[in-house]
């Protein structure tokens, strides 16, 4: 670009410099009813989840603060494996799911809440939509094991396993959840996993059928989603 001659110099450098230096890229905007990044905000409800089930990173920093036992969770699972920091926490039985989700400064999901999660605003028999698509999330039987694999894979690393609300992923599949229902040593979980049950699709979906087990169980299909209150719902008197 050709300046006219009578431009003082300090403005002829300012115009190169402007030339020369590239315009920063506009920051992407937040996930949909992201509050932090990290716990997605249900629009209708006052509560929030965990975008992902919570991972083994988060595990070992709540038993580095002495707030989980090391021996909740098998080390003979995700655990126990230095590279797998990213994947769910599994093989954890149910008060340490408690512990751990205590340490993240929630509580386990009640079915209830789990449910409108999955569900969204639109109500979805699955998280994704109306029908089951065994395509979209990491889960199967154990004849035949999710798209991932007989094992688990990193947390929210499906992008088309995303919904009832946006930014939600693995509601179906991965591993399953713990929630807080419990009759006496008997406590539920829910979501399903990359392996289970027949017919998959009972378990994969936002419907009332779930699993459930004694809580001392460690098994390498079942891990920990959490939920905690909304921060419109702690401002409430």
């Amino acid at each position: 670009m050709r300046l006219p001659e009578n431009v003082p110099m300090t403005i002829r450098a300012l115009v190169v410099f402007a030339l020369l230096v590239p315009a920063m890229p506009a920051p992407l905007p937040a996930a949909a009813g992201t509050s932090d990044g990290r716990w997605i905000t249900h629009p209708e409800q006052p509560f929030e989840i965990l975008a992902t089930e919570a991972t083994v990173e988060e595990f070992k920093a709540c038993v580095a603060a002495k707030k989980c036992e090391q021996a909740s969770a098998d080390d003979a699972c995700n655990a126990g494996d230095n590279a797998r920091a990213a994947f769910p926490i599994n093989c954890i039985d149910h008060p340490g799911a408690e512990a751990l989700c205590a340490y993240l400064g929630a509580r386990l999901c009640s079915s209830k809440e789990w449910l409108a999660a999955c569900r969204g605003t639109e109500q979805r028999a699955f998280p994704y939509g109306s029908e089951y698509q065994p395509s979209r999330c990491h889960v199967g039987s154990y004849d035949n094991p999710g798209p991932g694999g007989r094992t688990t894979i990193k947390a929210g690393s499906t992008p088309d396993c995303v919904g009832g609300l946006p930014g939600l992923f693995d509601m179906s599949g991965n591993v399953s959840e713990w929630v807080a229902d419990c009759k006496d040593d008997y406590c539920k979980f829910r979501g399903a996993a990359y392996v289970g049950n027949e017919p998959v699709a009972h378990f994969a979906g936002c419907g009332e059928v779930c699993s459930g087990n004694n809580k001392g169980l460690k098994s390498g299909t079942v891990g920990v989603r959490c939920c905690r209150d909304s921060k419109a719902a702690q401002k409430t008197p």
